[in-house]
């Protein structure tokens, strides 16, 4: 049995999208690197270590923890990043539609960010992710998806076009909202019955790797379900709750930096209000 490390794997169709994102966001920012830029590479990496990593082949071969892993990382932390990574001081007519569009209209992105977490989670269809001559595809479809619906959801609150954001109370709704959903997304993975998600029960061991996950780790078909399902709960709500936080206190500051004027006025006999 090969070292867990030594399994690195991308797929074509991946590997084209993320050369595609490269090349994308250095002609955005002209081909020279913004102070912003080192958050659109953290991104990046991130990405790669979810979709290319031993952490992804573990999550496509044995382990729906590890898959749940990989989610969260890619839809809440690298997708964030990314737009984080768009200097604010560009001048592209698109960015500014792009931006005016979502926050006008805030359940699009909403949606987006939400349901695609949804969708890919409901048994019948997770079930049959790697099943047919097209598995492979639909994987790749599925975790592009996900970094796109990650952009697209953050990208009213932390877009690079600050006209175009959302309040910071809306923003706050908005992320409490997609929190809660979240959270029932996870309660009910948590607490499925065993099996729901049949492609980590009925496991082909190419790699050798089962015995040492259930055996040597005691990581039995249920327990790793739970795990998946409370790693969508804890830490995934926790990082909407933190930007909400982040948000909230971020006004609070503002508000106490540029106080209200009280005007005092006179009455109708000159006296003071």
């Amino acid at each position: 049995m090969r070292s867990l490390l030594t399994y690195w794997h991308l797929d074509g169709l991946m590997a084209i999208f993320l050369i595609g994102l490269c090349v994308g966001y250095f002609y955005l920012i002209q081909f020279h690197l913004a102070k912003r830029s080192r958050y659109f590479i953290m991104g990046y990496l991130l990405i790669i270590l979810s979709v290319a990593s031993p952490l992804h082949f573990l999550g496509e071969n044995y382990l729906m923890s590890a898959h749940m892993i990989s989610h969260v990382l890619i839809l809440l932390v690298a997708a964030p990043l990314l737009v984080l990574g768009i200097p604010e001081d560009l001048h592209y007519k698109y960015l500014t539609t792009i931006s005016e569009l979502l926050v006008k209209h805030p359940w699009i992105s909403w949606m987006s960010g939400v349901c695609i977490m949804w969708f890919w989670h409901i048994p019948s269809i997770f079930n049959h992710l790697s099943e047919g001559a097209y598995a492979t595809i639909l994987k790749d479809t599925q975790l592009i998806s996900l970094v796109l619906s990650g952009i697209i959801f953050s990208w009213p609150v932390i877009g690079p076009v600050r006209d175009g954001r959302l309040s910071a109370l809306n923003a706050v709704l908005y992320l409490s909202a997609a929190c809660i959903f979240c959270s029932l997304l996870g309660l009910m993975i948590t607490f499925a019955p065993s099996g729901v998600y049949t492609r980590y029960v009925h496991i082909e061991d190419h790699f050798g790797f089962l015995k040492w996950i259930r055996n040597q780790n005691g990581i039995s078909v249920m327990v790793d379900q739970q795990i998946s399902g409370l790693i969508m709960w804890v830490p995934g709500c926790l990082i909407y709750l933190t930007a909400s936080m982040y948000l909230l206190m971020k006004w609070f500051r503002e508000k106490n930096d540029h106080p209200l004027i009280i005007n005092h006025n006179n009455d109708r006999d000159g006296k003071s209000i």
